[in-house]
């Protein structure tokens, strides 16, 4: 005998409604929580302002010069270098004595410091920092964080330096929180010392304690002047340089920040040879440390 085919029962039409409204519901509900989620742990920064500096620019205190050589001197710092390769090999090719600051474990943080190095060009490590905004923005990989003991924050600063061989320096990425904190910044301060290596402070506070603990503990130091991309706009970056190029009476020495935006390195090879024809000599920013 054949069996009969049973009748599939359907659902009240009302029921069924409901379920996928359900349905379409969480969706909705999950489809940005897994957006926001994923860029709040991603560790790559934004490619807009800020993204290494977070997004508050304070002035750097009056450099405090010793006695003038007589020459006028700039020493262009790139931030963030270790995401791609380009950068390196544009800044390589201006056969200009621009510094490169890389960020440790980035997929190509190893092998940009050594094609920079190979060319002759400045490496410093650019030390991720815990900023004011922490958690909610990411410093990255091998940071220091506040809650770290002090073998924690020796050992991170180790393994950055072994992901950015050939460094001579080291300047913060992001530590606005970090850069505050008189007791885990002079751990950091000893360490460096104790490697031979000099400090840059980014100033990305008002309350650095930076030039404070450099002086107490004897660390070789120095301050950016400016940053010169916060609207990563070629025009912008070009009339900000040459502004300071027009003053050139008012200052004996410069230290630029800038990142790798098209826009820097393009606007870097228009002004740096309008800085030379103007007896202002370029160097790598080593020889602005006291």
């Amino acid at each position: 005998m054949k069996k009969k085919k049973q009748k599939r029962k359907n659902l009240p039409r009302g029921i069924s409604f409901a379920i996928w409204l359900s349905v379409i519901f969480l969706l909705i509900a999950t489809v940005p929580y897994l957006y926001f989620h994923c860029r709040s742990v991603t560790k790559k920064p934004s490619s807009g302002p800020g993204s290494s500096e977070e997004t508050f620019y304070p002035s750097p205190p009056p450099r405090e010069e010793g006695t003038w050589s007589g020459r006028r001197r700039v020493a262009v710092i790139i931030d963030d270098i270790g995401y791609e390769l380009w950068p390196v090999q544009e800044i390589i090719a201006m056969k200009e004595p621009v510094t490169l600051s890389i960020l440790p474990h980035c997929p190509y943080s190893t092998t940009a410091a050594r094609k920079a190095h190979r060319a002759g060009r400045e490496i410093i490590l650019h030390l991720p920092m815990e900023p004011s905004l922490y958690p909610e923005k990411n410093p990255g990989d091998g940071a220091l964080l506040l809650s770290m003991s002090e073998s924690e924050i020796r050992r991170n600063i180790e393994r950055d330096m072994q992901s950015v061989p050939y460094a001579i320096g080291v300047n913060n990425h992001m530590g606005s929180r970090f850069m505050e904190n008189d007791e885990k910044l002079a751990i950091v301060f000893d360490e460096l010392k104790k490697k031979g290596l000099f400090f840059i402070d980014s100033y990305t506070t008002n309350q650095t304690k930076g030039q404070y603990l450099a002086t107490k503990i004897g660390l070789r130091f120095a301050g950016r002047d400016i940053f010169i991309d916060n609207n990563s706009d070629f025009a912008d970056t070009v009339n900000i340089m040459k502004s300071l190029m027009e003053k050139k009476n008012d200052w004996h020495t410069l230290i630029f920040i800038g990142h790798p935006y098209k826009s820097t390195i393009d606007a870097l090879k228009v002004a740096l040879p309008l800085f030379r024809a103007n007896g202002i000599e370029i160097v790598p920013v080593s020889e602005l440390v006291s």
